[in-house]
């Protein structure tokens, strides 16, 4: 697999045609060369046979999504991005957020699957091992690593309850090595290709 890089996009290509094309969308204005390398690791990670992932943001609305009136603001946007994705020939979309902003309004307008990753790490904790313990976004800003590690004391799973952190998941992984770590991106490509697959 190679990594291409091209502002304001990057992908995660193979050599094949008949691959499934999933993009994922930022839901923000923020800009790509603050981003970007946060991305590139990002979609190494997550690369998966047979799969071409794309990044792209919105370009428009809030820089950051913290509140609810910043998923409100961003989601027009997102709506847009996810139109011009499927008119593109996506056979997917993710929304790089866990507040899910616009994916219930692209959802009803596309007829490509529109994947929410908080959404999809909701039903991951569902089913996951129990006892799970759920980190929030502002855990994750305001917590340093020891901190974090000791806070999953008897847990079995944890959830990343923002996007952004997946660099955490092979370090707290290691900590504890029988914790399960659900990511917010990780959790959400799952099931977009299991939507895919159905249709």
């Amino acid at each position: 697999m190679h990594l291409h890089v091209a502002r304001p996009r990057t992908d995660m290509t193979g050599s094949s045609d008949d691959q499934v094309k999933v993009l994922l969308v930022g839901p923000t204005s923020t800009p790509w060369d603050a981003i970007e390398s946060e991305i590139e690791a990002d979609l190494v990670r997550l690369a998966r046979p047979g799969v071409k992932l794309t990044y792209r943001c919105t370009g428009a609305g809030p820089t950051e999504i913290r509140t609810a009136h910043d998923a409100r603001a961003a989601a027009p946007f997102v709506v847009k991005t996810v139109v011009d994705a499927a008119r593109e020939g996506f056979d997917a979309v993710i929304v790089d957020c866990t507040a899910d902003p616009g994916v219930a309004e692209a959802r009803a307008v596309v007829d490509i699957p529109v994947v929410g990753a908080g959404e999809a790490l909701r039903s991951a904790i569902a089913g996951a091992k129990q006892p799970v313990c759920e980190l929030t976004g502002d855990d994750l800003r305001g917590m340093d690593l020891a901190a974090l590690v000791n806070s999953l004391r008897g847990a079995a799973t944890v959830a990343l309850g923002g996007t952004g952190f997946s660099q955490l998941v092979g370090i707290l992984a290691a900590a504890n090595p029988k914790l399960v770590v659900l990511d917010p991106l990780e959790v959400a490509l799952d099931a977009c290709l299991a939507h895919v697959d159905k249709t």
